[in-house]
């Protein structure tokens, strides 16, 4: 046999034990992935995630507003009116929804908290608390992804 054939069987048989190699690792390690994307696809029907894409306003109850009981320290649900509450229409995301709002490079997280006029007449809309009333007033009115589970 000249060098040339030899070289070639040498070769051959490097790139059948790498295959078999290859393929051996391979087999176990799509067990691992099917585990993990079983694991994956629980934890995405544990949670139904809602998407909705409309307008995001500010209040802040030291500056006023309507209160149906008075007592802005008290959201219309009975909880403690603090950052992080954000007033929604509940019919179309149910109170104690975990909200995360997205305008531009902003991205507020906060939940399901309280309602108001505003979100009861255009189910598009959400409202914001901010104890600050600067940030509230400097917030204004945003189009905004909203998403919710």
């Amino acid at each position: 046999m000249d060098k040339k054939k030899i070289y070639d069987l040498v070769l051959i048989c490097s790139l059948v034990i790498i295959v078999l190699v290859l393929s051996f690792y391979i087999s176990n390690n799509e067990k691992q992935e099917m585990n993990v994307e079983y694991n994956i696809d629980v934890l995405i029907k544990q949670k139904e995630v809602n998407y909705l894409y409309g307008v995001a306003t500010a209040y802040c109850p030291q500056l006023g507003g309507i209160n149906s009981d008075q007592n802005p320290e008290i959201t219309s649900i009975g909880a403690k009116a603090k950052e992080g509450v954000i007033a929604v229409n509940p019919k179309v995301i149910p109170y104690n929804s975990e909200i995360m709002i997205i305008s531009n490079n902003t991205v507020i997280r906060g939940k399901a908290l309280d309602t108001g006029g505003a979100m009861r007449k255009n189910y598009k809309q959400v409202d914001i608390l901010m104890e600050n009333p600067k940030e509230a007033i400097n917030w204004g009115r945003k189009n905004v992804h909203i998403i919710w589970w």
